[in-house]
């Protein structure tokens, strides 16, 4: 996320994010014995800076002066372990610990730190002070090598929302153990002391998490690139190939309803960004959700206080070949309102209410034709919907273009 051989965190002046003379830096951090910076978390409450790292975690104050730094690898560890023990067999070595999640708990107080040894584990620290470890959870969380992605965020979610949060986690399946088909590919995962990490949710075939299916697996990858919460539901933005079978990479939205304790409402929707010269930005790099300011809202057609979608898509880079996920260098700034996004998914789940499209995805479940439903209202039960494949979803920029490029969901003709 952050390369540099010596990463550096550069903090400007004025009002932080513009420096007062130009962009000039006052204030940096550096640490020239690590390779890169992996994830970056700002405490909203105090100012304090958190870093994970392959190895190290930092915490600095506001203005960056180092508080606390600790070491968290290499490690003596095996793929072929568990989290729990190892086989007389296993040939253990010296393995870093890469940082794949760095999440702030503010209920707690509390910092959740995953890393990719011992199957990708995680720990919880003291916010204030990151050397108190307060617990270490013994519970494969997050992806277990250097390059597979992880993204973990909170949010409301089972038994009881919004009282209850947990933890949402994307994980691409490594496959270099036979312990990683364990390892959903979206879960959500419990912030009780006592069932911490562990599945929210679980019934007999079914529970708060989601599985690509054992024949699909180890051929169809899915990077999480991004995770947030809006309006009831938690989404991720994803690449992935167009089908289980050999197919380009495209991009999705993922999205769970808050109280489905099955994963009934999970449904993927495909997004893109499209130039009006009809260029295609397909893959995802990286996302924000905030707030959009008055001019923004107005463009957008909704108000300052409504949750926006900022986005950076890519080309694919081809010279890979035709399911390459490799971007290639040019890449383009996408805005997407929340409301046109939720009103895509409805008018998705409408249309599969009407019998007009497919049921499941083939990666998880066999594909079935939906089937149509009365309704004397357009109210439906989301934990009657499993996955629905439906038409693109299409970006058109808007009309005024002097000003930032802003794009609009539009359905494909």
């Amino acid at each position: 996320m952050y390369t540099r051989v010596a990463m550096m965190l550069a903090l400007l002046g004025g009002l932080g994010l513009l420096a007062e003379a130009g962009g000039t830096i006052v204030k940096s951090f550096a640490d020239e014995t690590v390779e890169k910076f992996n994830h970056l978390v700002v405490d909203k409450n105090t100012g304090r800076v958190f870093i994970g790292a392959v190895n190290k975690l930092y915490q600095l104050s506001p203005d960056l002066e180092l508080v606390v730094s600790e070491t968290t690898g290499p490690r003596a560890d095996s793929s072929e372990c568990s989290v729990v023990d190892c086989p007389p067999t296993a040939l253990k070595k010296l393995t870093d610990n890469v940082n794949k999640a760095l999440v702030i708990d503010y209920t707690t107080s509390r910092l959740i730190v995953c890393g990719s040894l011992f199957q990708g584990t995680c720990s919880v620290r003291n916010l204030h002070n990151i050397s108190d470890v307060v617990q270490m959870v013994k519970e494969a969380v997050v992806a277990n090598n250097r390059t597979a992605s992880t993204v973990a965020f909170i949010a409301p979610g089972p038994p009881s929302p919004p009282v209850t949060q947990v933890m949402y986690v994307g994980v691409t399946f490594t496959g270099n153990s036979p312990y990683r088909s364990e390892v959903p590919a979206v879960s959500s995962r419990s912030l009780d002391p006592n069932k911490l990490f562990t599945i929210a949710e679980t019934a007999v075939t079914t529970g708060t998490r989601m599985f690509v299916n054992s024949l699909a697996r180890e051929r169809y990858h899915i990077n999480y690139v991004y995770g947030f919460s809006s309006g009831g539901f938690s989404y991720f933005l994803t690449t992935q190939m167009r089908s289980s079978q050999a197919s380009p990479f495209i991009s999705k939205l993922v999205r769970i309803c808050h109280d489905d304790e099955n994963y009934y409402s999970y449904t993927e929707i495909p997004i893109d960004c499209i130039s009006d010269t009809a260029k295609t930005f397909n893959l995802v790099q990286a996302a924000y959700v905030g707030k959009a300011g008055s001019d923004l809202a107005q463009e957008l057609g909704i108000t300052a206080q409504d949750d926006v979608l900022f986005a950076v898509f890519a080309e694919t880079d081809y010279s890979e070949g035709d399911t390459s996920s490799k971007p290639a260098a040019s890449s383009a700034l996408c805005v997407y309102a929340l409301k046109s996004i939720r009103r895509k998914f409805m008018q998705n789940i409408k249309t599969c209410f009407e019998g007009k499209a497919n049921r499941g995805l083939d990666f998880i479940s066999p594909s079935h034709p939906c089937i149509p439903t009365v309704s004397t209202s357009f109210v439906f039960d989301l934990k009657k919907i499993f996955t629905v494949r439906t038409r693109r979803t299409r970006l058109r920029r808007a009309k005024n273009r002097r000003k930032l490029r802003i794009f609009q969901i539009l359905p494909r003709r």
